[in-house]
């Protein structure tokens, strides 16, 4: 039988070609289960991860990672304008926040902007790589660069998503602290930043909710 050689990192070794299919098809059966074994690690992780604001400030049973990235989702699926790429909008608001399985979740402020974008990006860089997933740091690029319309809607559908959350945890009296004057000021202060004609969507529901 015709052998070719192949060399490995320690030694020369000589298979037959019959060999090399069965190498290769047992290392494409390992990275298809160690992807498997990723994407069960990641989908647990996010789901665990509650998020920092409402930890600090008391709020019993807060909502995870998960939750405000379904949440955020589902908005994003109500209130998209048609000129937009609704597809795109969405894959962008599901992902926004899932690189803090690994770089944490920290407060506005608490971090500066570049050392939290760096730690994000190697954290998606991570996940993607886990994954073999690469389109998830085209999307996090887009988010953070805030260059196109759908990025900008994103961003603005995640600060209204973290205001009507602070609106229900005070609602329902989850917690002994007063959210909903502090987290909508600064939704509407981060929203007004923004430069998207899609901004009135988001500060109207808004005020409507302040209304008493």
């Amino acid at each position: 039988m015709q052998k070719e050689k192949i060399i490995d990192s320690q030694t020369e070794i000589i298979y037959t070609k019959q060999d090399k299919i069965i190498i290769n098809l047992n290392y494409t059966i390992m990275d298809k289960k160690q992807h498997a074994l990723n994407l069960c690690k990641i989908l647990g992780k996010i789901k665990d991860l509650k998020r920092t604001g409402w930890i600090r400030r008391n709020v019993s049973l807060p909502e995870s990672d998960a939750d405000h990235m379904f949440s955020a989702t589902f908005l994003t699926l109500i209130l998209t304008p048609q000129n937009l790429n609704k597809q795109r909008c969405l894959e962008l608001v599901l992902c926004h926040d899932i690189q803090e399985i690994y770089s944490g979740d920290p407060v506005p402020g608490e971090k500066a902007d570049k050392e939290k974008h760096q730690a994000e990006s190697e954290a998606i860089n991570r996940i993607a790589s886990e994954l073999d997933f690469p389109y998830l740091k085209e999307l996090f690029e887009e988010f953070e660069a805030q260059k196109t319309p759908e990025a900008k809607f994103a961003k603005i559908i995640d600060k209204l998503d973290t205001a009507i959350s602070a609106y229900y945890y005070d609602s329902t009296q989850r917690t002994n602290m007063p959210l909903e004057k502090e987290f909508f000021a600064h939704a509407i202060k981060e929203i007004e930043k923004i430069d998207s004609p899609y901004k009135n969507i988001s500060l109207e529901i808004l005020q409507s909710l302040s209304e008493k």
